[in-house]
């Protein structure tokens, strides 16, 4: 995924390959081409074929898929652990005044959304 959102464009798998071999990784060509259509499959990438090539784009851009897995984590912890997983966060993550400000700038927009 991140060789594609690197290059903002569909690649093929040979393109894939060649990236991340690069530096010298071995990885085997039908590695790749099983990860990229595993990927295809959970629809994260979008599969096409030109001749005898298959290309991959990603289906979301970087932002909005790390935000969708941080939100379906965040869900299951919620449905879970409840109000500790909250709290559990807020200790983990406001560790300064920026921080805590941060958290309450985000709140009050939030609260402001809900108000009927």
């Amino acid at each position: 995924m991140d060789v594609i959102w690197r290059q903002g464009r569909a690649l093929s798998v040979s393109e894939v390959h060649r990236e991340l071999t690069e530096g010298g990784r071995a990885i085997s060509y039908s590695a790749v081409k099983a990860v990229l259509n595993n990927l295809a499959d959970k629809d994260r990438l979008a599969k096409t074929r030109a001749g005898k090539a298959t290309f991959f784009a990603a289906a979301k851009s970087r932002e909005d898929f790390e935000a969708q897995v941080v939100s379906t984590v965040v869900q299951s912890l919620k449905r879970n652990y409840g109000a500790a997983v909250i709290a559990q966060l807020v200790d983990e993550l406001a560790v300064d005044q920026e921080t805590l400000s941060e958290f309450e700038r985000v709140i009050a927009q939030r609260k402001s959304e809900l108000k009927p």
